[in-house]
């Protein structure tokens, strides 16, 4: 009996199976990009639909302004001068625009305006410090590092006074330098400090004795001989020039 030899596939069927197969690639391909596509306009609704929410609708808008850090300024000061629209949707606020005009406070050193999500912008203040105090007018004026008068109070409060021959900003941010160089020590035994010119300040102590300091240069030298003067013997202490320190 002959057996029958197997025969292997003709050109015809090879054609055939590359054609399926091809067929196939292109519908994954042609599926692929459908989906890619749908995922594409799923993408676009969500954003435009985020950015209407965001930018646009009611949800999301301005409706209360909180303020804290203030102590000087009154809120009502701080909210008429910040002037946050109401109504607004977040997002669009200037907040640097509401910044900048809470910080024409003389009062305010600086402030942080961020939004409080959904409604609320919150405004953070940060108020000058008080470096000495001046009497003008009957009042006491608070003077800070700079210089700058930021508050009057028909009272004295804790802290060291000085008196200056004018208002002028350079001169106070001068005396402001010398007493913020006070050692703490001599700083809490200090009556006042006088300021006849720029480079005449003179700080009184209770005790009676003088610290001659000349100008405000090189403050933290001469701040610096004060521990070892302080204990010697004498009613004038002059540091004004620092390099050669006097007593008598």
């Amino acid at each position: 009996m002959s057996s029958a030899t197997p025969t292997s596939p003709g050109p015809s069927g090879t054609r055939t199976d590359l054609t399926h197969r091809l067929g196939l690639r292109r519908k994954q391909r042609r599926r692929a990009q459908a989906r890619l596509v749908a995922w594409i306009a799923v993408a676009v609704a969500f954003a435009v639909a985020l950015g209407w929410l965001i930018g646009f609708s009611h949800v999301l808008e301005t409706r209360e302004v909180s303020v804290e850090g203030n102590e000087i300024t009154s809120t009502q000061e701080v909210l008429d001068t910040a002037q946050v629209p109401m109504g607004v949707p977040m997002a669009r606020l200037d907040v640097e625009a509401i910044r900048q005009r809470v910080l024409s406070l003389v009062a305010v050193a600086d402030v942080k305006v961020t939004r409080s999500w959904p409604n609320t912008v919150s405004i953070a203040v940060t108020e000058r410090t008080l470096v000495f105090q001046r009497v003008a007018d009957g009042v006491y004026q608070w003077v800070d590092t700079d210089g700058r008068v930021f508050n009057t109070s028909p009272e004295r409060v804790a802290g060291i006074i000085a008196t200056t021959t004018g208002d002028d900003p350079s001169m106070l941010g001068d005396v402001a330098t010398v007493v913020g160089a006070l050692p703490a020590d001599v700083a809490a035994g200090t009556d006042h400090v006088e300021a006849d010119t720029i480079d005449h300040i003179v700080v009184f102590l209770a005790d009676g004795r003088q610290i001659v300091w000349g100008n405000a240069d090189k403050s933290s030298e001469k701040a610096a001989l004060l521990p070892t003067l302080m204990g010697m013997e004498a009613t004038v202490i002059d540091v004004s020039v620092p390099s050669h320190p006097a007593i008598r």
